[in-house]
């Protein structure tokens, strides 16, 4: 089986907990559905027109953490949204004049994902996808692979979450894959902690940094999170491999470069 193999890459992200609403909280790792919403992007479909077509029946993906990643927490003077004119910024309060218009806005605690070294470092997140359709799996390669330093998009740009954080895709490839049936997995993908059943216990703790995440995985198709959708992962955040004790007849897989666990249903 062939997989498409590359990583995201850019300076900060911003992956917006949806829980998250007095305070703009962000996820270590892009969920499942926002490399999902990258590819679809790059292939130029409408917005919320691809649910079905890359939903986890049709499609898999394995993401991870490739460098050291840290959080940093600014406050954000953003619009006060309490009817719809506030979405634009038109209304003013108590017939207030334009230049008192900060009236409208609200502190909010924002976080921002950023390389361990913001100087001289990029974000890093090693992806690796499989989807049913053997067109759709060479419309992305062609894309990704045949133009080394660049790609073409034919809908909008790369961003690692929020619009303002613009990334890119490095090293994309086509990659041969296989399933190993064995318990025990080292890899810097995130793993579903439904797969886990313990860590080696050979490493030491020191060496890993070991975070508890979750990620979301698909929605239907009316952009509808359900519980099918919310998937919790353990992953390390500064791009070291973790190993993992699998559950029995839990398999996992293996290309030249990585072994991995595809997020999300059984595969």
């Amino acid at each position: 089986m062939q997989v498409l193999a590359f990583h995201l890459m850019g300076k900060m992200a911003h992956f917006r907990k949806y829980y998250s609403n007095s305070t703009a909280l962000s996820y270590y790792l892009p969920p499942v559905v926002t490399v999902k919403g990258i590819l679809a992007g790059l292939l130029g479909r409408e917005r919320d027109s691809y649910y079905t077509e890359f939903s986890d029946d049709m499609c898999k993906v394995a993401v991870g953490i490739g460098a050291k990643t840290r959080k940093i927490t600014q406050t954000m003077n953003l619009l006060k949204v309490e009817k719809p004119d506030d979405l634009n910024g038109s209304s003013r309060p108590n017939g207030k004049k334009y230049r008192d218009y900060g009236a409208n806005h609200t502190q909010n605690d924002t976080e921002w994902v950023i390389p361990g070294n913001f100087q001289m470092g990029a974000l890093c997140y090693p992806v690796r996808f499989w989807h049913r359709n053997s067109d759709l799996m060479d419309e992305l390669a062609e894309k990704l692979c045949s133009c080394p330093g660049a790609y073409g998009s034919e809908g909008v740009s790369l961003a690692l979450g929020s619009a303002q954080c613009l990334g890119w895709i490095d090293g994309a490839k086509l990659l041969e894959t296989e399933k190993i049936e064995s318990n025990c997995l080292k890899t810097r993908f995130a793993a579903p902690i439904s797969a886990v059943n313990g860590l080696d216990r050979t490493v030491s703790l020191r060496d890993i940094s070991l975070l508890k995440e979750e990620t979301i995985v698909e929605f239907d198709a009316n952009r509808t999170i359900t519980e099918k959708s919310k998937q919790d992962i353990l992953i390390s955040d500064n791009g070291t491999s973790i190993s993992f004790q699998l559950n029995p007849q839990v398999p996992f897989w293996r290309d030249e470069e990585d072994d991995y666990l595809f997020l999300g249903g059984p595969f």
